[in-house]
């Protein structure tokens, strides 16, 4: 049900004084009091983008980051029906779940409020760089009013881990003329946020928690040299579980899985770090032949059929497409392979 918030004033005398809603319309001015001063909202946001077009034809009416690296969607309710616009920002979500840090870079140049780089504005605002910095993502819908049908569909969705919330925004004036602003969430926005986490937890590690297990297996700085270094040539990555997928970023933003890296070492008897190519579409992409492939890679290297059984697979690939495993050992191994991914990538970018 719809909370109905009263707001009171203590005069002099001690007495408090009802302050009543005002008539002023909100939504015309909130976008703009938001990107000024976005901790009305939250005091741990940073807006890297207003207006922020979407391949879709839609525009974000603000793109933030927090304090923990999530792209924080807020969209304004703005003269929609409240259904239209928890549609309209759940599609702008399943856009920005894929976008990474050097996406979000980009857009942070293109906003004139941020000076200077994506990073060096987070360390302004939040004292350093978020660690799992874009990895994630949730979203506001900030209104006047809500509906009861469209609140109860929001929470609906938040407590099955949808990160998403709802903040409404109450205008008072009171005798004097004076404007107020009160908000409240329709999910405590802590709340809302560890449900979004935990209902990932059996599928996702942060990086940080990722690149730990490294470490605990002794593969450390074989996993952050790779990590360091490929994503020049793999733009888009994300993991499973305790695997780190590396994809190809088309120019359509398409994303196809190409690498995967084994960040636990207990079923590896080589004691190196586990990989696997999908040498298909790696030749593919960089235009090499599998026996280049093979010479940037350990020497320990063979065939592996199971990438036929990779997402969005074509007809094809699920029929013949050939897949490369093996381990690296050695930081000679990572850096030999990292070479000879940005030499083939530097021809293809020679003859585009």
């Amino acid at each position: 049900m719809t909370q109905r918030i009263r707001l009171w004033k203590v005069a002099e005398s001690a007495v408090p004084e009802e302050v009543p809603n005002s008539e002023v319309r909100l939504e015309k001015r909130l976008e703009d009091w938001l990107e000024r001063d976005i901790s009305m909202l939250d005091p741990n946001l940073l807006v890297v983008g207003r207006q922020v077009g979407t391949p879709y034809g839609g525009r974000i009416d603000l793109l933030c980051i927090d304090q923990e690296g999530y792209l924080v969607v807020v969209e304004l309710k703005g003269g929609r029906t409240p259904r239209d616009v928890a549609a309209q920002t759940l599609d702008y979500a399943s856009w920005v779940k894929d976008l990474n840090a050097d996406d979000v870079a980009k857009l942070a140049t293109e906003y004139d409020k941020i000076e200077g780089s994506l990073e060096d504005a987070c360390v302004e605002k939040f004292g350093e760089r978020p660690d799992d910095l874009c990895e994630r993502h949730r979203s506001i819908i900030v209104a006047e009013a809500i509906d009861d049908s469209t609140e109860r569909i929001v929470r609906y969705l938040s407590e099955l881990g949808v990160p998403i919330n709802i903040a409404r925004m109450h205008a008072f004036r009171d005798s004097s003329g004076q404007e107020m602003l009160a908000q409240v969430f329709l999910v405590e926005p802590e709340v809302a946020r560890d449900r979004a986490h935990s209902s990932s937890k059996s599928r996702y590690l942060s990086p940080r928690k990722m690149q730990a297990l490294a470490d605990a297996n002794n593969i450390g700085p074989l996993y952050r040299r790779l990590k360091e270094n490929v994503t020049e040539v793999f733009k888009a990555y994300g993991n499973q579980g305790t695997t780190m997928v590396y994809r190809w970023k088309s120019q359509d933003n398409r994303r196809s899985a190409v690498l995967m890296v084994e960040a636990n070492t207990a079923e590896n008897e080589s004691g190196g770090m586990l990989f696997v190519i999908h040498a298909t579409r790696c030749c593919k992409y960089l235009r090499i032949s599998i026996a280049e492939l093979r010479a940037m890679l350990p020497a320990n290297v063979h065939e592996h059929e199971d990438v036929r059984g990779w997402g969005r697979s074509s007809q094809e690939e699920k029929e013949s497409a050939d897949g490369l495993k093996g381990s690296f050992r050695t930081l000679d191994e990572v850096d030999k392979f990292v070479a000879g991914l940005r030499e083939a990538k530097q021809r293809l970018d020679g003859l585009s």
